[in-house]
């Protein structure tokens, strides 16, 4: 697939901010990441969201509800169909 180079750096930036996340979730670990880096995923993700408002198979599952008021990160983590407050087995 030919991307422009922009549309290219979003979507490796979102793959490691957002993957980093998955990593950091299932082993228990607290994930902090650049402000900004999580604002171009945001910006892409919520791009991608809007054109496909129930999920896009594949890439995302349908948006899990995150508060206004909840850090930039968790909203992302949302619109990509994760609970941002998902914790292996069950646990918070």
């Amino acid at each position: 697939m030919d991307l422009p180079g922009e549309v290219a750096g979003q979507v490796a930036i979102n793959e490691v901010v957002v993957h980093g996340w998955d990593i950091a979730a299932a082993t228990r670990h607290e994930y902090a990441c650049q402000t900004d880096l999580v604002q171009v995923a945001y910006a892409f993700v919520w791009s991608a969201v809007a054109q496909n408002p129930g999920g896009s198979p594949g890439l995302f599952g349908p948006p899990v509800t995150v508060p206004d008021s909840a850090p930039l990160l968790d909203r992302l983590i949302g619109l990509t169909g994760r609970d941002p407050a998902w914790r292996p087995d069950g646990e918070t």
